[in-house]
């Protein structure tokens, strides 16, 4: 019997590295994540914490959004070691199409593609102010919620020469 399992070794040794490198249920594929970049003057990685934080000019990009702060940690998933949330503080900047929103503190949730901004957020969009005690952004959407919150909305001034509806001719 021992020498029939040292036959079959090699292939139960190539079967285990198969299983080993196969996903997990719920883990995307490479192909489909799309990658964070961080960029900062010092890093620090916690493995016991599952975390990594950046220090001193933090910029982060991901696809077309750019946070800028202070401050940022990483906090990583126990079980399949991905992102699960993005913590920002002091001088908080998010800009992502055509928007601008600022914060004391902005925390990015991976799962839910969201990013809830609070102490101070406001959002400037075009020539449009929002402010609020809690605003949330909505990564995949032009969509965000402002809690306890004024808008300011410019609206272009009407001029009465052109607001008077033009005269129609009868024809004959």
């Amino acid at each position: 019997m021992s020498k029939r399992f040292f036959r079959n070794s090699p292939l139960l040794a190539v079967a285990l590295l198969l299983i080993a490198a196969a996903p997990g249920p719920g883990v995307r594929e490479k192909a489909d994540r799309e990658p964070i970049v961080v960029t900062s003057d010092r890093m620090e990685a916690d493995e016991l914490g599952k975390t990594v934080t950046f220090t001193g000019k933090v910029t982060l990009k991901k696809e077309t959004m750019t946070l800028t702060a202070d401050h940022l940690v990483v906090y990583y998933d126990d079980v399949d070691r991905t992102v699960r949330e993005i913590e920002a503080r002091d001088n908080v900047v998010v800009h992502q199409e055509g928007r601008v929103a600022m914060a004391n503190k902005a925390v990015y949730y991976s799962k839910d593609e969201k990013i809830v901004l609070t102490g101070e957020p406001r959002i400037i969009e075009n020539e449009n102010h929002l402010g609020g005690e809690r605003i949330t952004l909505f990564m995949r959407s032009e969509r965000s919620i402002v809690e306890s919150g004024t808008v300011l909305f410019y609206q272009d001034k009407v001029d009465d020469k052109k607001a008077q509806r033009p005269v129609l001719k009868k024809s004959k």
